[in-house]
């Protein structure tokens, strides 16, 4: 049991380290700012491209994530992969909340639906690997 929790906190870590660090990335080679700049900053002006790096970042963060997991996890890695994208749900929504006007509702959408699908695909990576 203790794995298993172990496992989906990993993943989340590491998928969470990810997308810190290219938001960092982003923000200082694509809108060619240091990250301190952004303070007080309209949300409203990081769209466009920041947009798009910030989806396929964390696009390639879920996919680790639901590896990582499924890989930590030792045993029926699609469970646990599911576990992880339920937490990704429940923290992606109360993030969302949190946000509010400041993202556009497409985009809040997009990290609570597709990204958990995809970090349980990176768990059914593991688990058909094994099962070959």
């Amino acid at each position: 049991m203790l794995r298993s929790i172990l496992a989906v906190l990993a993943g989340y870590a590491a998928m969470a380290a990810i997308v810190i660090v290219s938001t960092i990335l982003a923000v200082r080679f694509i809108l060619r700012r240091p990250p301190s700049a952004l303070r007080g900053v309209d949300p409203a002006a990081l769209s466009g491209p920041n947009l798009a790096a910030n989806i396929a970042a964390s696009a390639v963060a879920a996919l680790v994530a639901g590896w990582i997991t499924g890989t930590i996890a030792g045993h029926d890695p699609l469970a646990h992969g599911l576990a992880l994208a339920a937490l990704m749900v429940a923290l992606g929504l109360l993030s969302a909340r949190q946000a509010g006007a400041a993202q556009p509702r497409w985009y809040q959408a997009l990290l609570v639906t597709v990204m958990p699908a995809l970090a349980v695909g990176g768990a059914a990576c593991v688990d058909a690997l094994r099962a070959s």
